[in-house]
């Protein structure tokens, strides 16, 4: 299967391969969009004050878990490397290294976030009803954070050497199992917002096992030993030094987006209802983008494991052709049917219109995201996730956050302010995408045993 895989990738059709592994990336991207969309029916069935606040919690559990993902993002890249150039024996010690690390940093994240959700929260600027559900929900949440992790490691493992359709259905089984789960926990058993939380923290814990016993039981060419912690101090550090820079790129963002939150809660409950409502409608339009660049990853890294940078060159304008393609149609669509689409979550007309003047702001620059996310994946497929960090980080820090304050400070825009800032920083980050990945940084390798491109 790897063998097969490997060829197409490295001598096949670029159009072909680009699709073959963004389609199930998409699909699972899909179903976790629509699990998180179903999270928020079954909970705008509650309350308000419910939607707003899974919906200020999510920087939270995004931050908590961009450290797992910056990690599996570099340990996909040099795996992805290593199978290129056919050198497995390195390619298996990275991932059991990639294993012990999400292992330990996992069991850590869970315990800390328990321990500090009140504080968390409060400081983030809830009170009232919205702090009491978001802590309620919050620390319920965390217990899922291990397996999540675990879970993320399957998936770039997986992804690493082609196979991105394995994970998407384990992916689409855990979704699909959450959505059985949340009206049975919030309504038949009266819990509420925390039969939401618990719902979804049983529907991740028994696919995480089966990912790692898929990993383990010699389903896959690349296999872990889940109680062989022995370190590799060399292999480490490579999945450190190129993993670390995109933990915090990730983390920077989700730091970011939690101060986002603590703008618009000034606005009151239903601006951050609309806020979340918004955020999770528009991820949906630039999913594809998403899963073409997470494709571009591997074609990356594995081209230049095999010392062709011409046709990974190639395989970025093919990728941003396809995410072009589907970002304009996904884009008309959230414009033309804003309203519509947020009377799904909530009745309440401040919440509706806020949140349609919302995604038609979006909707005018989300489609630049292509340039963004096709770039982030020839960075993060070459190893360069110093780049990549300052891309991600630096498009919210840098860009956005300023935009937001000077608008709020200098205008009388309102909320408005908030939703201009996002849409424009947008379009700014991609400009800046651009000259990155024409710069051609991403040429050469960053494995220091993989010195074979010149």
């Amino acid at each position: 299967m790897i063998n097969k895989n490997r060829t197409l990738i490295l001598e096949g059709s670029l159009f072909r391969v680009l699709l073959m592994l963004a389609l199930p990336i998409m699909l699972n991207n899909l179903i976790q969009s629509l699990y998180t969309l179903g999270d928020a029916f079954w909970v705008s069935r509650i309350g308000d004050t419910e939607v707003a606040a899974i919906n200020f919690v999510w920087p939270v559990t995004f931050l908590t878990i961009s450290f797992s993902t910056g990690i599996a993002v570099g340990g996909a890249s040099i795996i992805s490397q290593y199978i290129g150039a056919n050198k497995m024996k390195e390619a298996n010690e990275t991932a059991q290294q990639l294993y012990m690390f999400a292992l330990l940093t996992g069991i850590i994240a869970c315990i800390v976030g328990i321990l500090f959700t009140p504080t968390i929260i409060s400081m983030m600027g809830a009170r009232g009803n919205l702090f009491d559900a978001s802590v309620k929900y919050l620390r319920i949440l965390f217990i899922q954070v291990p397996f999540l992790f675990m879970m993320n490691i399957f998936l770039s493992i997986n992804q690493a050497q082609g196979d991105a359709l394995t994970p998407t259905l384990l992916n689409a089984s855990s979704s699909i199992l959450n959505m059985i789960l949340d009206p049975i926990f919030i309504f038949v058993f009266h819990m509420g917002i925390a039969g939401a939380a618990i719902a979804t923290v049983l529907s991740t814990i028994p696919f995480s096992f089966y990912g790692i016993y898929r990993l383990s039981g010699g389903l896959n060419f690349i296999k872990i030993y889940p109680f062989n912690l022995k370190v590799n101090l060399a292999k480490m550090k490579d999945l450190i030094r190129i993993g670390i820079p995109s933990s915090m790129g990730n983390s920077g963002v989700a730091l970011g987006f939690i101060i986002l939150f603590s703008f618009v809660a000034k606005y009151g409950d239903y601006a951050v209802a609309a806020l979340g409502i918004g955020n999770r409608l528009n991820s949906l339009a630039f999913m594809p983008a998403v899963g073409i660049g997470a494709a571009l990853t591997t074609v990356t890294g594995q081209n230049l494991g095999a010392g062709n940078p011409h046709r990974v060159f190639k395989a970025y304008k093919i990728s941003l052709l396809l995410s072009l393609t589907f970002l304009f149609i996904t884009c008309s669509l959230l414009w033309i049917f804003s309203k519509d689409l947020v009377r799904i979550f909530s009745s309440t007309e401040e919440v509706i219109n806020y949140g349609s003047i919302y995604l038609k702001t979006l909707a005018s620059t989300t489609w630049t995201i292509a340039f963004f996310n096709c770039t982030l994946g020839l960075l993060n497929g070459s190893g360069h996730t110093l780049h990549s960090m300052f891309l991600d980080a630096g498009r919210l820090w840098l860009i956005r956050i300023p935009l937001i304050v000077l608008l709020g400070a200098y205008t009388t825009l309102g909320v408005k302010s908030i939703y201009y800032g996002i849409s424009w920083s947008n379009a700014i980050a991609a400009v800046i995408a651009i000259i990155v990945a024409l710069t051609g940084v991403w040429k050469k390798t960053k494995i220091n045993d993989l010195d074979i491109i010149e």
